[in-house]
């Protein structure tokens, strides 16, 4: 019995740690849609403005946003400073699906 017990909690716990570990950050969830917008917009010479990487930036995060729980948004929202710490952390992710300037 405490055999059926022990693999059933092993079990339990391998299936929180996979989910954990897929579970994605608000900045992943808006750098993955930047970059997707990004490449969109990309011109046939291979640049983007950086108006238009900021347009995709802030489309990205409504987006994302909106498909949060209010509760969520608004701790999320709530302190500004953090908010930039985001923003940074977001940035320094899509520098890789911008096009490498020479």
């Amino acid at each position: 019995m405490s055999s059926l017990l022990q693999k059933r909690g092993l079990l339990l716990l391998l299936l929180l740690i996979f989910s954990f570990t897929k579970a994605q950050t608000i900045e992943e969830e808006i750098a993955k849609k930047s970059c997707e917008c990004i490449q969109m917009k990309i011109s046939s010479v291979g640049q983007i403005s950086k108006a238009e990487t900021q347009k995709c930036v802030t489309k990205s995060g409504d987006e994302v946003l909106k498909s949060k729980d209010p509760q969520e948004v608004k701790r999320l929202t709530k302190n500004m400073e953090e908010v930039v710490e985001r923003l940074k952390t977001i940035y320094k992710l899509i520098e890789k699906c911008l096009p490498k300037t020479e």
